[in-house]
């Protein structure tokens, strides 16, 4: 259901920066984030994350964008794929000294396929060997028009070093968001993009989510594919937990039940219930079946394969003398894989059972 126009405001673009190894991207990151983070409470850096929150004075007010820190970043490749429209705008960062590169050229394809709109940025023009003319003349070889050189993509020449014509790339990038018309309803429940996700040996499971609508709080649930994650613990970009969350945010999640898909959607929800739907209407199981829902679907494998169950599950409560030992417990392990196995209706791993099983316990012990 479309929510309704006057409940939308206008959303901080999401920000990813491509171009060729050792243009300058980093240094391009880190000039715009030392120089347009405000106090921490605002957004601060992102340390932890691998995106984060400036803000920016733009026409004399006070505007947030979001960058991915990573311009080669794993959620920016999964888009293509996946369809997921992680970032609103790119840049296309190109050094001046050494033009356009294989990269280069790479980033600049993942970009058209993605469909966002870009800005050029021409680095280094701080260094004795810089040549802005000839990078220009280099993007054209390539069908890389500029305004004002034949096309229509916007560019600024600047230098990551020194500062030099950073803010003239901001604002180009404020005025590609006013034409993207970028909107969001602040009062719906918080939807978005996984765009990072790692085990942590500490804390369990985390991932970095990108939200690109609504609001997301402590207290809620969220799901992406199978993963779901009580909203428990959340952190902003800058390692501070928080209690509530906003659009175009870079949020960190632990405790999540899988390792959530990086590229893959999420929403969130009030309640448990709520979440574990959504997964199921998104054709996943989030729970393993219990033995006989599993397998009525398996005619006679799915009998043979219900009787050893149960038969293993008494062994592992102790009821058979020896075999109420770890192997037995191992052995309870392997039947919950085998279920799994089952309910996806893959009966040819199951032919047989109890053959497989002692294998395993053995191979296990």
């Amino acid at each position: 259901m479309t929510n309704p126009t006057h409940s939308r405001i206008e959303r901080p673009p999401v920000v990813a920066v491509l171009g060729h190894i050792d243009h300058g991207k980093s240094t391009l990151l880190d000039y715009i984030r030392k120089e347009n983070t405000v106090a921490e409470e605002a957004g601060g850096i992102t340390q932890h994350l691998s995106a984060y929150e400036v803000i920016h004075v733009h026409e004399g007010t006070q505007k947030k964008l979001t960058f991915l820190d990573t311009p080669g970043h794993e959620a920016f490749e999964a888009q293509r794929s996946r369809g997921a429209r992680v970032a609103d705008i790119a840049i296309l960062v190109v050094s001046a000294e050494d033009g356009v590169k294989t990269q280069t050229l790479e980033a600049q394809k993942a970009i058209a396929e993605t469909g966002i709109p870009y800005v050029v940025a021409i680095n280094k023009i701080d260094s004795p060997k810089a040549n802005v003319e000839k990078t220009i003349a280099g993007l054209v070889e390539h069908s890389i028009f500029l305004e004002g050189r034949g096309g229509s993509v916007p560019y600024a020449a600047v230098s990551a070093k020194t500062g030099d014509g950073v803010d003239n790339l901001l604002e180009l990038i404020f005025l590609v968001a006013e034409m993207s018309e970028l909107t969001a309803d602040p009062q719906v429940n918080a939807s978005g993009v996984v765009i990072e996700a790692a085990r942590d040996p500490q804390r369990g499971i985390a991932s970095t989510l990108i939200i690109r609508d609504g609001t997301l709080r402590k207290g809620m649930h969220v799901a992406a594919g199978e993963a779901l994650a009580p909203v428990r613990i959340m952190e902003n970009g800058g390692g501070e937990r928080i209690e509530t969350a906003t659009i175009s945010a870079p949020v960190r999640i632990t405790g999540w039940t899988t390792l959530p898909s990086v590229g893959s959607p999420f929403a969130s929800f009030t309640t448990k219930k709520e979440a574990e739907k959504f997964s199921r209407e998104q054709g996943v199981s989030v729970r393993l079946p219990a033995p006989d829902r599993a397998l009525r679907a398996g005619g006679q494998a799915g009998a043979r394969i219900r009787r050893e169950c149960r038969f293993r599950r008494r062994r592992a409560r102790g009821g058979h003398g020896e075999d109420s030992s770890a192997r037995a417990f191992q052995g309870a392990w392997l039947w919950c894989h085998l279920l799994l196995l089952a309910s996806r209706g893959d009966f040819r791993m199951l032919r047989s059972p109890a053959r497989v099983a002692r294998r395993a316990c053995a191979h296990r012990s």
